[in-house]
């Protein structure tokens, strides 16, 4: 699959547009359920796909699960509608907005639990601000990765804009580097992926492409990927960034013809 595929299906979208407002609210709705549900999901959030679309439709809460994870979800799904309003009001991407992004997708969430599962402590973060302290990561084959030096993410994230901004690459192409690029640096103390997808998304809805949803099943593909691209090749992680976008693409031409 390539650009070109993704391309004729868009033409092919596009054709149909302007869609019904009806239409185009229950398209969105779906998009922010599942876009939530497993962004979050991949990063340990264990509400279900039923229990987040309860929850983000009715207000619905189960038992057992904490109140972090359905401010996760909440703060999420307003991530979503906020990024709707940026490109309604064309701001520019920016590290103020990036910021802006991750202090909404943090709101209300203090610290993180981090460690081993039996000797874990608290880590205090800050919702919209860069991180203070080093981090890395245990990998899936158990090295650790270490990300971008505090002291060096204002400048890395500087060129990241400046990269979006100026590019002249395809779209699919340039969303997927930036998600990479933001996820190496790793500028926050914690909601890098989710900021990463969003940001991603962002790049993709500006362009007039459908979001792309990265699904729970897929993480372990996710993240070999994204490692393949820390060692220089990020050509299977633009691959899988074109397959979910066919896939999101080809779901709402098949809505679309139904009716």
């Amino acid at each position: 699959m390539s650009f070109k595929d993704v391309d004729k299906l868009k033409a092919e979208l596009d054709n149909y547009r302007p869609l019904s407002p009806e239409l185009m609210e229950a398209i969105d709705e779906k998009f922010k359920i599942d876009w939530t549900y497993n962004s979050n999901a991949i990063e340990g959030n264990t509400l279900t796909l039923q229990e987040t679309s309860f929850f983000l439709q009715h207000g619905l809460t189960s038992k057992g699960k904490t109140l972090q994870e359905y401010l996760e979800a909440q703060n999420h799904a307003e991530a979503i509608d906020w990024i709707k309003d940026i490109i309604k009001d064309k701001r520019a991407l920016t590290e103020g907005l990036i910021k802006e992004l991750h202090a909404l997708l943090m709101k209300g969430i203090q610290y993180i639990w981090v460690g081993p599962r039996d000797n874990r402590v608290q880590k205090d973060i800050t919702p919209g601000k860069y991180k203070t302290q080093p981090n890395h990561v245990i990998t899936i084959n158990g090295h650790i990765h270490k990300y971008c030096e505090p002291i060096k993410v204002p400048e890395k994230m500087g060129k990241l804009v400046n990269f979006i901004n100026n590019s002249g690459l395809h779209p699919i192409e340039l969303a997927a580097k930036a998600h990479h690029k933001l996820t190496a640096i790793h500028p926050f103390d914690d909601g890098n992926g989710r900021v990463a997808r969003l940001v991603m998304n962002l790049i993709l809805m500006q362009k007039g492409y459908l979001p792309v949803v990265i699904r729970k099943e897929k993480k372990e593909e996710y993240y070999r990927t994204l490692m393949k691209a820390d060692e220089g090749d990020i050509s299977d992680f633009i691959d899988m960034v074109v397959k979910e976008e066919i896939n999101s693409l080809q779901l709402i031409i098949n809505v679309i013809k139904q009716q």
